[in-house]
């Protein structure tokens, strides 16, 4: 009886020193979590990666444009037209973009004041050897002041590109007139007309007054905070070049602008398109530490 206790004694013994020995000793993993290293050091923060997919910001824009005016136009009776380039076309410009919805952040609109061109340039009809004209005028260079209201919509591709569609309204004032032809009357040359007579009762009469609608597509090239914007706006008229009137029982006489303006402009991002500015960064700083403020004078509001 002895021996059997001995034994199991011993065996008892032996169990506990086989489990204490290193064979059988294992650390229990530690799981490493995210900490930022006690000191931060400049080529710590290059290492970080940060990601591109960034919103773009509810941003202004600035800015000057220029180019020229490809002049056209359609009337009644019908004329051949010759599409002539006028250049010296220039402006200025403010863009607003926002968040429509607070889903789609392409929407902006964009106000606009510019100088630009309209009139014709008759060419000779091969049909009838004839080149038309309007009380003997073949051609007719208009200087005009406008301004303009148009949906502006961008479509960002990467992080300096973007696709541009825009569409609005415009009005503007006809100020100044320089008309050609082998035909034109003296007084009309270089200067617009009131109810001047022409056929039996009828008179003629240069409208002053512009306006229409205009839309176009362009893309710009975006190095923050300035941008290059490359378009073209297409002008179709609804006022005409002179009061409409009957050239006789069977024909209406009316003459409108369409024309096509190509422009290349500068902006500049007044606040920026992507990230805070440094009065949002002041605000929030400001809001943090008076939120610190007020938890330290009432430690239990935060229970």
């Amino acid at each position: 009886m002895k021996m059997k206790m001995g034994r199991r004694l011993a065996l008892i013994l032996a169990s506990l020193a086989a489990l204490c020995s290193p064979a059988f000793s294992q650390e229990v993993p530690q799981i490493e979590f995210f900490a930022l290293p006690d000191s931060l050091t400049a080529e710590y923060l290059d290492s970080l990666e940060v990601p591109s997919a960034v919103k773009t910001n509810d941003y202004w824009m600035v800015g000057a444009f220029g180019g020229g005016t490809l002049i056209n136009g359609y009337w009644n009776p019908p004329r051949t037209v010759s599409t002539t380039p006028l250049f010296g076309a220039y402006g200025v410009s403010v863009i607003k973009y926002t968040t429509m919805l607070n889903m789609f952040r392409m929407v902006g609109l964009e106000f606009g004041l510019q100088k630009t061109y309209e009139g014709y340039f008759f060419k000779e009809n091969k049909e009838t050897g004839l080149t038309p004209n309007i009380m003997g005028s073949q051609s007719a260079k208009i200087d005009v002041y406008e301004a303009n209201l148009l949906a502006h919509f961008h479509f960002d591709i990467g992080d300096h590109f973007k696709l541009m569609i825009k569409g609005g309204l415009y009005g503007g004032y006809r100020y100044r007139i320089h008309r050609e032809g082998p035909y034109v009357r003296e007084q009309m040359e270089d200067d617009f007309v009131m109810d001047l007579p022409t056929n039996g009762d009828q008179v003629y009469s240069d409208e002053r007054l512009t306006y229409g609608v205009e839309a176009g597509l362009g893309f710009g090239v975006m190095f923050d905070p300035v941008e290059i914007h490359i378009g073209a706006l297409g002008k179709w008229g609804w006022r005409e070049y002179h009061n409409p009137n009957y050239l006789s029982p069977y024909y209406y006489r009316f003459s409108y602008p369409f024309d096509i303006m190509l422009q290349v402009g500068v902006y500049y991002q007044l606040t920026p398109r992507h990230g805070h500015t440094r009065r949002e960064l002041r605000r929030m700083a400001r809001n943090i530490v008076q939120s610190s403020i007020e938890n330290e004078n009432n430690p239990g509001s935060g229970r």
